[in-house]
């Protein structure tokens, strides 16, 4: 059986970080990241206003179904690293189902207050793409910064899109605090679904 671990969360909780984690003790497994094709996209067609980025953003997440379909079918063990949420769901199914993929689902979460003020350092710090951040966007010119989220709109955006999504077996990680993340127990159930053990286990 081949498997598609799902990594999602709430923004500033450490997917990228825990994606990395992950793939060194699963050497095997293969890596999509839909913000690495979605930050191409925004250097590449570049756009003006809320209402153009989200023609790109939606047209970006088409072809990120078609990229993991396709890699879906060379046949890898893979792992996709976003917020997936209760929008994405019905995509989720149809490609996994396409394929014959057993998915599991990793839910990264933690208190909305300080996974808000981790993720509002990481855009002040320039820890993200120009990209995410502006209303108008390109490479070679313009760029309008969009109003930041404040804590109320922030938690209040989490609870609308759901990130408990549940796709085959689901384990929940608090990452309010990094050093108290047990990662030997999730690489131990991640490798139990695999059948496969960690290569490492911190």
């Amino acid at each position: 059986m081949r498997h598609l671990i799902i990594l999602t969360g709430y923004p500033g909780s450490g997917k990228s970080h825990m994606a990395g984690t992950v793939q060194r003790a699963f050497p095997g497994l293969r890596t999509l990241a839909y913000d690495t094709l979605k930050e191409a996209w925004f250097d590449r067609e570049g756009f003006d206003g809320e209402a153009e980025k989200k023609s790109l953003t939606d047209r970006c997440l088409e072809a990120f179904w078609r990229q993991l379909d396709e890699a879906m079918a060379e046949g890898d063990d893979l792992l996709i690293e976003y917020p997936f949420c209760r929008k994405h769901v019905p995509a989720l199914k149809k490609v996994i189902a396409a394929q014959g993929y057993q998915p599991v689902t990793v839910v990264l979460t933690g208190d909305p207050a300080v996974l808000w003020a981790r993720f509002a350092q990481r855009d002040g710090e320039g820890g993200r793409h120009l990209g995410h951040l502006c209303s108008t966007y390109h490479l070679h010119g313009e760029k309008v910064l969009a109003p930041r989220l404040t804590l109320e709109e922030y938690t209040e955006d989490c609870r609308k899109k759901n990130y408990f999504i549940g796709l085959g077996p689901m384990v929940v990680i608090d990452m309010t605090d990094f050093s108290t993340v047990d990662k030997p127990a999730l690489l131990h159930f991640l490798g139990g679904q695999l059948q496969r053990a960690p290569a490492l286990c911190g």
